[in-house]
């Protein structure tokens, strides 16, 4: 019996719906993971040795704030203040990072899981933090708003790669129109 054009139009069918189930749960298993990590970077003060830096530039210390905030959310992990006064010039940018990777090494070396960041200061020195914390620990940013602290990004092993890759990637489908 030879096989007609139906048998082929019924076997494409086949295959084609296969493809589509292995696509469809392939989709979900990548989002379960990608929710999954989500979840694990979100839970505040869940890692085994936890610490918060408290990095002023200017006058005063939010060491006193910062500690309450935690002590408020039921977080227990030990407050680094970094305070530099008095207000930064450009050529001092290079002594306060110095200070900062000190730090990373100081904590590394007591073996950090995290890091919780309260910030106050330059904007460009945030994006120098955020560059020398980047592929550490993950790093839980905080901006004080409205009289409280609140969580605004969690900054994970590989995060600016990543979306450096996603932008690309982006900007050249909007380049190509696909």
């Amino acid at each position: 019996m030879p096989i007609t054009a139906m048998d082929w139009l019924s076997l494409a069918a086949n295959v084609i719906q296969v493809g589509s189930v292995i696509f469809a749960v392939a989709v979900f298993l990548k989002a379960r993971a990608e929710l999954a990590r989500y979840l694990r970077g979100h839970r505040a003060g869940e890692s085994d040795r936890p610490w918060a830096l408290a990095v002023v530039v200017g006058s005063g210390s939010i060491a006193g704030p910062v500690e309450q905030y935690l002590k408020d959310q039921g977080l227990k992990m030990q407050v680094k203040p970094l305070v530099h006064e008095p207000y930064l010039q450009l050529n001092d940018y290079p002594k306060i990072l110095g200070q900062l990777l000190k730090v990373k090494d100081e904590l590394t070396g007591l073996g950090i899981t995290e890091l919780h960041l309260f910030y106050k200061g330059p904007v460009a020195l945030a994006m120098a933090i955020g560059a020398i914390t980047d592929n550490w620990v993950p790093v839980k940013v905080y901006e004080y708003s409205k009289g409280t602290y609140n969580p605004t990004v969690v900054l994970e092993k590989g995060l600016i790669k990543g979306l450096v890759r996603e932008v690309v990637a982006e900007g050249a489908s909007l380049l190509t129109g696909v």
